[in-house]
């Protein structure tokens, strides 16, 4: 095989993995955030003595999105949990429960 060949397939696989790096970095920030800001929202609503279906429900959406992503790798159980608590929150949060 052709050392140039083998040299620009290196040089690819690099930047791929330096573009995946960077993507994963930009997720955990945006994760970080995402659950400042619910935490945030949790604080303030228990001091407020205000309901709470609906910071459950985002808590448990964001969980049911890493929850499919495991099942696209392997099945389990606990999705279909979590896709019930996160239909029965957002059905509280509709009716203001």
């Amino acid at each position: 095989m052709d050392k140039n060949k083998i040299l620009k397939a290196a040089q690819l696989a690099k930047d791929d993995e330096g573009k995946r790096n960077t993507i994963l970095k930009s997720q955990s920030i945006i994760f970080g955030f995402y659950s400042l800001g619910l935490l945030f929202m949790l604080i303030i609503r228990l001091f407020r003595h205000e309901p709470l279906s609906d910071v459950f429900f985002l808590i448990l959406l964001g969980s049911l999105g890493v929850e499919i992503a495991q099942v696209i790798q392997k099945h389990s159980l606990t999705s279909f949990f979590l896709i019930v608590a996160v239909f029965y929150t957002a059905w509280l949060v509709v009716i203001g429960g």
